[in-house]
């Protein structure tokens, strides 16, 4: 697990932006790398003396951003970078889905 920490200091209204503004600049300097585990949210929120939930709505909006992934009971963690965006459809249909014919 790592050692850093977002700066209390940096945190700005809305709390868990600025906190998941700080951990997704961290990730971008290469401090937080792939595979990485992040704090647990109630250590993080402790530590900087904030509630849980700012914790979890920051760990949810790097999730949406695709900057880490969490598992249950084992923590979340840096993501590797995509190579691209993920595509919204299947490039297939599913497996004995035929195609029409006219």
């Amino acid at each position: 697990m790592t050692k850093w920490r977002p700066n209390p200091r940096l945190i700005k209204r809305p709390a868990y932006l600025s906190i998941a503004e700080q951990i997704a600049g961290a990730i971008r300097d290469g401090l937080l790398v792939d595979g990485m585990r992040l704090p647990p949210q109630r250590q993080m929120a402790a530590d900087l003396k904030i509630s849980v939930q700012t914790i979890s709505r920051a760990y949810e909006e790097l999730s949406r951003r695709g900057l880490v992934a969490g598992e249950v009971g084992r923590g979340s963690y840096v993501k590797s970078a995509s190579s691209g965006p993920e595509r919204p459809y299947m490039t297939e249909g599913p497996p004995g889905l035929s195609t029409c014919r006219s």
